[in-house]
């Protein structure tokens, strides 16, 4: 959690516009009026000034001499009188530009075709060219504005929306970082497209920025579900051990088992520490199919192990105790929990045949468990949580996902269900 909570604060890249019109030289053979680019061009009868230079200036576009071409562009526009030819500047002026690479120059063109005059697609086209030239040159506050314009007058593709976020996100106005970066992904999905992973690391960092951990945890459960990383699914369980009533000794194991669920590659020490939980919990099939590849690998008890007498002890045990219950102490169990004043020793008892492999067991008692009562609300809803994981692990997916939505408290357990609910969707 330290790592992933540290690349947030270093800041995210920012996301680009992917908004800049690609303009070919023009190849008409005459100026034409404003409404040709949806409509038959109207033919505009022009003065030799104004002609000769502009057919001069397509032919040296057409041949790449662009600053040739404007320069004969420069020698016309004097002579350009109707309106019809004042537009057939720019739009010259324009392609020129945007072949240059002339940012200023191509959004002081582009404006002045909207001053002049231009059909609506083209003005549209023009407005979102404009603000992401802006974009480029590095004036973000003119591209922010301008962008929001556009999107409040036409709608916004995913890049838009997702540059407003970005850019939100820089302002620090959290809020609008996670409403333009939610209408990025909407609108990716829109668009046929999986949305960005940028996108949720925008909303996750600006909800965490503004110190709104339920925002964040909802945020970074998402990506996770779009993105499964270990980085993502490490920090989401991890959440649990930071609840106000988390209890190592009681609940730690559950937290090794939503990470291994989630494909979270656990390290050789997280591994010896999940199988010496298991075994003081009580549950010594667990601690012995956790052990057993350290054990086979030499990883553990081995010559390189600094403890290996005393690990190989912790496996003998897990051994010797998986055979007696497997031999009828789980069975002994069971008919002891019959006559126990609360339901708690149903519940570790079916814990144990669910670790033990026999999940229709499992359920039966833990069910029995919580119906017999007598435990506390933090008992409770570990009982459920682990209910819900041998109804998972029974192939009973759907009646797992309504189990983990009863689990309530702050004791890390109703964290833990969020997690496998998310989980069983992979």
């Amino acid at each position: 959690m330290n790592s992933f909570s540290s690349s947030l604060r270093s800041g995210l890249p920012a996301v680009g516009l992917g908004l800049m019109s690609v303009f070919g030289a023009m190849t008409a053979g005459t100026v034409l009026a404003p409404t040709a680019i949806a409509q038959a061009p109207k033919q505009v009868k022009s003065s030799p000034e104004f002609a000769k230079p502009m057919g001069e200036a397509q032919a040296l576009m057409q041949a790449g001499k662009f600053s040739d071409a404007l320069a004969k562009v420069e020698a016309a526009a004097p002579f350009a009188k109707a309106p019809q030819e004042k537009l057939g500047v720019e739009q010259f002026r324009t392609a020129i530009y945007a072949n240059m690479k002339n940012n200023a120059g191509l959004v002081k063109s582009l404006e002045a075709q909207l001053a002049l005059g231009v059909d609506t697609a083209t003005a549209k086209r023009h407005k979102a060219t404009i603000a992401g030239t802006y974009a480029v040159m590095g004036q973000e506050a003119k591209a922010e504005a301008l962008t929001k314009a556009y999107v409040v007058e036409y709608g916004g593709s995913s890049d838009q929306y997702a540059y407003l976020s970005s850019s939100a996100l820089k302002a620090k106005n959290y809020q609008e970082a996670v409403s333009f970066g939610q209408k990025a992904i909407d609108q990716s999905r829109s668009e046929g497209k999986k949305p960005s992973e940028k996108l949720y690391n925008i909303i996750m960092k600006a909800h965490f920025d503004n110190k709104n951990m339920d925002g964040y945890y909802t945020a970074l459960e998402r990506v996770a579900g779009e993105y499964p990383k270990e980085l993502y699914w490490r920090a989401l369980v991890e959440r649990a051990t930071k609840e106000p009533k988390y209890n190592r000794t009681q609940t730690q194991l559950d937290v090794f088992r939503a990470l291994v669920a989630a494909k979270v590659d656990l390290k050789q020490e997280e591994q010896l520490a999940m199988g010496e939980q298991a075994l003081s919990r009580g549950l010594p099939a667990e601690a012995e199919k956790i052990l057993a590849p350290l054990f086979k690998s030499g990883a553990i008890g081995g010559a390189s192990d600094k403890n290996a007498e005393r690990n190989k002890r912790l496996y003998a045990q897990a051994q010797a105790g998986a055979k007696s219950d497997a031999g009828g102490d789980l069975a002994q169990s069971e008919k002891e929990a019959a006559s126990a004043p609360t339901g708690m020793m149903f519940v570790d008892t079916g814990e144990g045949y669910m670790t033990a492999g026999d999940t229709t067991k499992a359920i039966d008692l833990i069910t029995k468990g919580i119906a017999k009562g007598g435990m506390d609300e933090g008992q409770v809803a570990l009982a459920k949580l682990r209910l819900g994981i041998a109804q998972f692990k029974a192939g009973k997916k759907d009646d797992a996902r309504k189990t983990w939505a009863e689990v309530k408290g702050d004791n890390g357990a109703a964290a833990l269900a969020k997690n496998w609910i998310a989980i069983s969707k992979l």
